[in-house]
């Protein structure tokens, strides 16, 4: 058995994958452990030797592990135990390394020239996001602790206040209605804010509109895709919980372009720019049909 660390890099369904010089199928990002290494350790090693992208240890995300045949070697096995990176890397900007002969973007159904362990983390993959959801959950007092327990990084603090922050403002407005996120293994993982009324008022004249707010998924659950099916879980929440609701409204920082063409993908209505709390931000919006 071969074991190995790798990078999963993914976007718009598709992953990024390297061609190592005289390989015919590509591969992730990733090589193998040496003796004495942690998976960490290994993993930044190998990109930086890949990639010549020097990534903090910090930013990896364990995602898991997968067995798959091994190549170019036969009758071999190897562990692929897989990790993304938190990292904002612009991709196409990326110089590997001279063993590295392609650095390119696969569609997943491009199986002929996926090596064999990626096209099982594929697969695996595809199983893991059908058994995942999220729990979107009313905040109380009796939830306090998990509210404390959220892990949040100081770059968070730029687009947004923290969940203690918010716990307090709804504390004195009524209006607020913090809300909590969990995962099925009933971990809280996430945090945010419904503000109707005055709170939704700078964006609308429409007095069944919420403003959707603060929104932060704990750093330790990132790149597992709980953002976005966040995003596609709140709708369908607002109607049942708000059900004189009819629009959502949000604000994206304009120099945070991740989370606005999350939500673009999620078909959220761009419909406008302002100031919040002296930032400039994009005006987003979604009608619900109840």
């Amino acid at each position: 058995m071969i074991k190995c660390v790798c990078l999963v890099v993914e976007s718009n369904d598709k992953l990024l994958l390297v061609q190592a010089r005289h390989r015919k199928k590509y591969y992730f990002p990733g090589g193998k452990i040496d003796p004495g290494e942690s998976m960490v350790q290994a993993l930044k090693r190998e990109i930086n030797e890949e990639l010549q992208l020097d990534i903090p240890a910090y930013t990896f995300r364990y995602l898991g592990t997968v067995i798959g045949d091994a190549y170019p070697q036969k009758d071999t096995k190897t562990e692929l135990n897989c990790f993304s990176t938190t990292l904002d890397i612009e991709w196409s900007s990326i110089k590997p390394a001279q063993e590295i002969t392609a650095l390119k973007w696969f569609d997943k159904n491009e199986s002929e020239q996926i090596a064999p362990a990626v096209i099982t983390w594929i697969a695996f993959s595809k199983q893991k996001d059908l058994s995942s959801e999220v729990i979107l959950t009313a905040y109380d007092s009796s939830l306090h602790d998990d509210v404390a327990n959220l892990n949040i990084t100081k770059d968070d603090r730029k687009f947004t206040k923290t969940p203690l922050e918010n716990i307090e403002l709804a504390m004195h407005d009524k209006e607020r209605h913090p809300t909590l996120v969990y995962n099925v293994e009933k971990q809280c993982i996430g945090f945010f804010t419904l503000h109707g009324g005055k709170g939704v008022a700078p964006y609308t004249e429409n007095p069944k509109a919420i403003f959707f707010r603060s929104f932060s998924i704990d750093y330790k659950y990132r790149g597992m895709g709980y953002g976005k099916q966040v995003i596609q879980a709140l709708p369908q929440y607002v109607m049942q919980n708000y059900p004189d609701i009819n629009e959502i409204y949000l604000t994206v920082n304009t120099d945070n372009t991740k989370a606005r063409t999350l939500y673009m993908q999620c078909r959220y209505q761009y419909i406008g720019d302002d100031l919040l709390e002296g930032r400039p931000v994009n005006i987003l919006k979604k009608k619900l049909s109840n």
